[in-house]
């Protein structure tokens, strides 16, 4: 009977290191700005350094943009909207960033 109860009361500690644990998991997943910071990434509101040259594909380019001379609103802004984008288009603004002065 000394045996069952002691294997209970490890039992019973075990469960309550597990729920500690999970306790303590819960609040690490609750804010995604603190697990991507614990992750290592850089948050967007890093500015950009002051010594590069303007990338079109980040947005920081005046006037035309190098999707066949629009608007720089015609640069698709989502992930969803470059994976609707065509190959050809892919291709094509690519050849233009290649091709622009810099």
């Amino acid at each position: 009977m000394t045996v069952l109860v002691t294997k209970m009361e490890s039992m019973d500690n075990d469960l309550a290191l597990l729920k500690a644990e999970n306790e303590r998991l819960k609040s690490l997943i609750s804010s995604p700005a603190g697990l991507f910071r614990k992750a290592g990434f850089v948050p967007v509101s890093t500015p950009f350094t002051d010594d590069l040259m303007p990338d079109p594909f980040r947005m920081d380019i005046e006037g035309n943009s190098i999707l066949k001379g629009g608007p720089v609103s015609s640069i698709p802004q989502t992930n969803e909207e470059f994976h609707n984008m065509s190959w050809e288009d892919i291709h094509e603004m690519a050849q233009q960033a290649k091709g622009a002065p810099e």
